[in-house]
This record gives structure tokens, sequence and C-alpha cells, in this order.
């Protein structure tokens, strides 16, 4: 602990932006989406700091290496493409609001540009920040629980908002367990955090957890055999761990509840045209979001305007009952409602696909962080199945910054490899 924090020190005196930009990141991670405006205000003192680099961003932007340069182009076509759907938005004014989540993945260049400048290798920072956050998150979820344990555990935002933040930073604590050196103390220290994370998670009552949870399990095993990270033993441990705190918990009977009421939805949905449900509402979104597009396929009916969309089809007497939602709870299918194929497109290459190809590169050189940045888009690729992630401003955020720790670092064990 004493080398920590004379580290710690050191880089204080030594490297004080990077303290600074480590410092925001390590609140981002610990309480971005449980306490309000926590996300965006880290985003923004990163941002506000890149603008004193301003001279400099043509020269900052040269020494780049091409990944790099592919990926903040990723962002800006994405940004673009809501720009562009303004061809065919009717709800102006919210289209205005809605404009604002393009436009965070373009204010991320100069973000990304701030690391680099000073070469703020702050991934230490987000693994600790996901550490703390795990008691911190778990004690938010049952004070919420104790309040109400007939609705879902959250923070100050939406439960799906704090479930997917948790499960978030459990894939944090995951690589870090599969792929770091560490002494019995470590390993304890974080497994508890791990699973506390794991509790508030599934105490949100969040479909997504439940659908990326799969994914953890199958990497783990499939890593962790690969490259003799976990014995025998080590796997009953665990397993005995969690099934303690599924069965010793309100989570046993919660999960039951769950995964019944979700069987019954979908059958209600497609037997009987039942919508007025959780996953029936989902459901009919879709359906409604793939009528919306053919209408506009290439550019889209523009952000800000699929609400209205659904309320004039309950004025003509379809979905009538159906509470009425601005997005379609589906990030893929949000974007070609919002800006069309374009828009899809660039989403598709900007968050999922070319961070993949960076991650695939690294993978030989710096399988630590590539195995973070796996879970990483993993989560973020699946959470978009049940909820559009996309138009939540806190959870924008979260992506972008943990995008810019992870990939910053990741570039940067590339182009050290191509130095050598």
């Amino acid at each position: 602990m004493k080398i920590y924090i004379e580290k710690l020190l050191a880089e204080i005196k030594n490297k004080p932006q990077v303290f600074f930009i480590g410092t925001c990141v390590f609140f981002v991670a610990t309480m971005g989406t449980s306490v309000k405006d926590v996300a965006s205000t880290g985003f923004a003192l990163m941002f506000l700091s890149s603008l004193l680099l301003i001279r400099q961003w043509k020269t900052i932007w040269k020494k780049l290496s091409d990944n790099e340069k592919w990926l903040l182009l990723g962002f800006g076509l994405y940004a673009l493409s809501g720009v562009i759907a303004v061809i065919n938005v009717q709800d102006v004014q919210q289209y205005v609001k809605e404009l604002e989540r393009y436009m965070r993945f373009l204010v991320a260049v100069p973000i990304y540009l701030l690391v680099k400048n000073y070469k703020a290798d702050v991934i230490s920072y987000l693994y600790v920040g996901a550490i703390v956050s795990g008691p911190f998150l778990l004690l938010v979820a049952l004070q919420s629980y104790l309040e109400n344990p007939n609705v879902p555990a959250q923070g100050y935002y939406h439960h799906i908002i704090f479930g997917g933040a948790a499960m978030l930073n459990v894939g944090v604590m995951l690589s870090i367990l599969l792929t770091k050196k560490l002494n019995n103390l470590n390993k304890v220290i974080i497994l508890f955090a791990m699973l506390c994370g794991l509790s508030a998670a599934l105490l949100s009552q969040s479909r997504g957890v439940w659908l990326v949870l799969p994914f953890y399990v199958f990497f783990t095993i499939y890593y962790s055999l690969k490259h003799s990270r976990i014995s025998a033993g080590g796997y009953v441990i665990s397993l005995v761990l969690i099934a303690g705190v599924v069965l010793l918990s309100p989570l046993s009977e919660m999960i039951k509840e769950r995964v019944g009421a979700g069987v019954k939805e979908v059958s209600a949905y497609y037997d009987d045209d039942q919508y007025i449900t959780s996953v029936g509402t989902r459901l009919a979104m879709w359906s409604i979001a793939i009528d919306v597009w053919k209408q506009h396929p290439v550019v889209g009916s523009g952000p800000g305007d699929f609400d209205d969309i659904v309320r004039d089809l309950q004025n003509n007497g379809e979905y009538t009952g159906m509470d009425i939602h601005a997005s379609t709870h589906n990030i893929y299918f949000q974007s070609l409602v919002n800006a069309g194929l374009i828009g899809f497109m660039a989403m598709l290459f900007a968050i999922f696909l070319m961070p993949l190809k960076v991650v695939g590169g690294a993978i030989d050189k710096n399988p630590a962080v590539s195995l973070l940045g796996v879970f990483f888009i993993l989560l973020f690729a699946t959470l978009g199945f049940s909820e559009s992630w996309t138009s939540r401003l806190p959870v924008v955020s979260v992506y972008i910054i943990y995008f810019i720790v992870i990939f910053s670092n990741l570039c940067a064990s590339n182009n050290q490899s191509e130095d050598v």
C-alpha cells in the first residue's frame, strides 16, 4: 500500500495533468451512473481542459496512429449521421435535445487528444474506480431495495442505467482477475468487490444484465482454460460464492419471478397480441421502428420523432394503452429510425467494429487491456438489445470515457511494439 501511495504522490507532483484526468476517470467509474451529474461533470471537465490545447490539436492529430485516426473519424461520422437526419425531422425542438447525444461522440475527439498529449495512461484509475464501485453500488442498491422491495434498485438514474454500469465494472474486475498476477489478499478484495457489483446489478433487475452474464461466463471459462489462470479449486470456490450470493439473498426469488414474467410476456405478445407489458412494449416498439425505417431507409425519420409517431398510431386506434416512449429500447432499431442506414452503419463502425479491430491487433501485445476491451464491447453491444443507451447522456459519457482510457492504452502498446 505504501508503494502505491508514494507513486500517487509522485504523479500529483510531477504529472498533475495526468492526475487530473485520472481523478475524473476514477469518479466516473465509481459513481458515474448512480450519482447525479458525475459522469457529465467528468466529461465536461476533460473537454474544457482539452480546449487549452486547441492550438496543438493539429500537431497531436498528426502523431496519432492510423487506428487512432479511424477510431476518432468513426465517432465523427456517427455524430454527422445525426446531423444529416435533420432532413426528415418533424419535432425540431426534441431533435435539438437528442442531437447532444450525437455531439458528445464528436467532443470525444479533443478529449482523446488531451489524453494523448500528456501520455496519460490512466487505466489504473479505471481499475481502482471499478473496484471501489462494487461495495458503493451495492450499498446504493440495498438502500433502494429496503425502501421499496417491489421496485428495481437504482441510484439517481433509471434502474437500467444503474444495472448496466454495475455490470460494466464487474467486467473490469473480471479482466483484472483473469490477466493480472495478484497476491491472495488482492484477489480476495477484487473478488469481494466483484460479487458486490454483481449483486447490485442483479438487484437493478435490468434485463441487459441477464443478457450479458452468459457472455462473461463463457469468456471467463475460455480465457482461464486457455491460459491456465484458474485452478479447479478456484472454479469451485467461485461457483460456491456466486451460488451463495444468489441463493441466500433476495436475488433467488427475484430471478425466478423475472424469468417467469419474461417468458409469459413474450408468449402473450406473439400468441395474444398483448403489448401492454414490459417485454411486449419493447417488441411492439421494435415492430413500429421497422415500419418507420422502411419509410425513410437512408437517413431515417430523425432523432426525436419516435414518440410522436407512436402517439399518431394510438390516435388511429393502434397500440392503444401502450406507454409512449421517445426511444425504441434498442440501439440497433433506434439508429435505423433516427438516421437510417447511414446512422446504423456509422454506429456499428464507430462503436463496435473499429474498436474490435484494435482489440484484435493488441491481443498478444497487451492481453490484460485487450480482454477488458472485449468485455467492454460485449457489454455495450448486448445492452443495446434491450435498451437505447445511446440516447441516455450519463451512459454515453461513461462509454466515451471508458473508451478513451481503454483504447488510448491499447493503441499506445501497439505503437510501442511497432517502434521496436
